[in-house]
């Protein structure tokens, strides 16, 4: 018999009810040391720098599930990371298990004399914060600072770790600064950048006059690019900024995705978490759902694009796991149960701990004929269930043992 609207009803409002249960957090434990520290921010490293010359500290992060793959992992390089590493790291770990960015490798670069390092050009007498005499003396050291990240420590993260090439720069205030300066200056070291209330009151807005020479010289510029600003920020901020992404408006390149917006009423510092919550979200946009997925569904073109994100971001990029259930819904809607299935299989995947997807795939096998298949979902819930205390074995060892008299 032909399902009616009534049994797509009551499939949808069992599905969100599992979903909503299986995508309950399970807990990941975190290291301890000896003594019961938690170890959650990750190690330093000292890296020897002949470019400086100087040691330079850092410290990295490694995503959730690190030691259990052979995954590759895009990389975000966080300025300023001593001051920045415990918010950017819980907000990293919130948005990759969400499946609204990719799981990341985060490194945190410690700040030494940000005066220097961060700042693409001597500052006069006329510097904002100065005494009026000799300005910042030390300022300027930009130059070298991107060579270093270039020639040194990049190479270092790559030759340690199992780096994937997307990398992201994200930087605040001087280290916006930063991140303009290297953006117009090495747009192909970086695929991405986070730039956070920058200083572009530096020199007398120096980089926005670069602006005006580098977007009109360049026609195609591959990179995204958020600039950000709390709604509270004071002078030398706010309105240095929107005069910068002006020039972006009138020379803005083929290719360029970028987004400027000021938020909430936040001032310069307490900005940062929600800045980089909300870079963060903008770089990754692609892998929240598509319309077109939906109004003309393919398989070949849906699993396509499933693997052109994981080519993009690392074989562990995935999308939300609403959207994948948003897409089942609407396909079982229109009685498209193969399509359904594609998804349900490639979303189980995706979220290998969550059993609600794993029981509707089972339920589709089964109505579809599969019932070797939908044994083996089953079976394979149970496993889970097992592994995350979950409690539903008993439940879907039924299941089995049901399908399994059918087939008698």
């Amino acid at each position: 018999m032909k399902p009616t609207i009534i049994h797509h009803i009551i499939l949808f409002v069992a599905m969100a009810c599992c979903l909503h249960h299986a995508s309950a957090q399970v807990a990941q434990k975190i290291d301890l040391t000896g003594d019961g520290q938690l170890l959650g921010l990750g190690r330093q490293h000292i890296v020897e720098s002949s470019i400086l010359p100087e040691d330079r500290p850092v410290i990295i992060s490694l995503p959730v599930g690190y030691n259990t793959t052979y995954a590759r992992y895009p990389v975000l390089y966080v300025l300023d990371g001593l001051q920045n590493i415990k918010h950017t790291v819980g907000t990293v770990e919130l948005l990759a298990e969400a499946g609204l960015i990719p799981p990341v490798i985060v490194v945190g670069i410690e700040s030494l004399d940000r005066n220097r390092d961060l700042t693409p050009s001597n500052a006069g007498q006329e510097v904002h914060g100065g005494t009026g005499n000799a300005g910042i003396p030390q300022s300027g050291g930009a130059p070298e600072f991107l060579r270093f990240l270039s020639e040194e420590l990049i190479p270092f993260v790559d030759a340690n770790y199992r780096t994937h090439p997307f990398r992201i720069l994200e930087g605040h205030s001087f280290g916006g600064l930063f991140g303009t300066y290297t953006l117009m200056e090495s747009p192909g070291l970086f695929d991405a950048f986070i730039i956070e209330a920058p200083a572009l009151w530096w020199n007398k807005e120096e980089m926005t006059a670069q602006a005006k020479i580098f977007f009109p010289s360049i026609e195609n510029l591959n990179k995204t690019v958020y600039f950000g600003i709390g709604g509270g920020d004071g002078w030398g901020m706010r309105q240095e900024l929107t005069r910068y992404v002006e020039v972006i408006k009138q020379h803005a390149p083929e290719n360029f995705r970028w987004l400027h917006e000021e938020v909430g009423d936040e001032g310069h510092m307490a900005s940062r978490l929600i800045l980089n919550y909300r870079g963060l979200r903008f770089i990754f946009s692609d892998l929240s759902g598509r319309e077109d997925l939906i109004d003309d569904f393919n398989a070949v073109a849906f699993l396509s694009t499933e693997e052109h994100l994981k080519n993009k971001y690392g074989e562990m990029a995935r999308r939300p796991a609403e959207d994948y259930f948003n897409l089942v819904s609407e396909l079982v809607n229109k009685d498209n149960d193969l399509g359904a299935i594609t998804v349900l299989e490639r979303a189980s995947e995706a979220y290998p701990a969550y059993i609600g997807l794993l029981t509707h795939l089972a339920k589709l096998y089964e109505k579809t004929g599969q019932k070797e298949q939908a044994i083996d979902a089953y079976l394979l819930g149970v496993e889970v269930s097992k592994k995350y205390k979950q409690g539903q074995e008993e439940d879907l060892l039924l299941e089995v043992s049901r399908l399994r008299k059918t087939k008698e």
